[in-house]
């Protein structure tokens, strides 16, 4: 299995195919809010901003989003940001994933731990990945991705019904491997 990720900024077509998808991730958000957390929207829940949201995605200095591809097709996608200042320098994340999705027939095959690999070395610097606490399944799948990329070398707190992890990731070839 080859997973590559391919910058969506620079193809209309990328752009396209994650605005298709982009009601599948929310629907699937929303699930864990049917279950009781109310964090989530449901797709056509705030109206137009979805459209608005995606364009910003696209035209948004500080994001960056990203095709996921396996063996050469579409997959999923990600959304990467860097913050705004404001946490003090010493403790603020350079990256934060804002968005990550895999599509239901590509996942428990390993496109998302590699995707997820490639652009933690891609970015290099300081990280800083959140959950919601009642998406277990997102929460299982970040800590294990996490804790295999940095070899166990990251900082986890639980606060607010939120789970983040933080940690340094490198573009060196070593790390994340093995």
């Amino acid at each position: 299995m080859s997973v590559t990720l391919r910058d969506a900024k620079r193809s209309e077509e990328d752009q396209l195919w994650i605005q298709s998808v982009y009601p599948e991730y929310l629907d699937e958000l929303a699930e864990v809010s049917r279950s009781g957390t109310g964090v989530f929207p449901v797709f056509g829940e705030h109206g137009a901003r979805h459209a608005e949201l995606l364009a910003r995605w696209f035209r948004d200095d500080r994001s960056h989003p990203l095709l996921i591809l396996s063996a050469g097709r579409a997959a999923g996608f990600a959304l990467v940001s860097r913050p705004m200042g404001g946490a003090s320098l010493a403790d603020a994340a350079d990256f934060r994933m804002a968005e990550f999705f895999i599509r239901r027939p590509q996942r428990r095959r390993g496109v998302g731990r590699a995707a997820a690999s490639l652009i933690f070395s891609r970015f290099a610097g300081r990280w800083e990945i959140v959950e919601a606490a009642a998406n277990e399944e997102a929460v299982r799948f970040w800590r294990r991705t996490v804790m295999q990329y940095t070899r166990g070398r990251y900082d986890e707190r639980v606060r607010d019904g939120e789970v983040h992890q933080r940690f340094q990731s490198s573009n060196s070839p070593g790390l994340g491997r093995g």
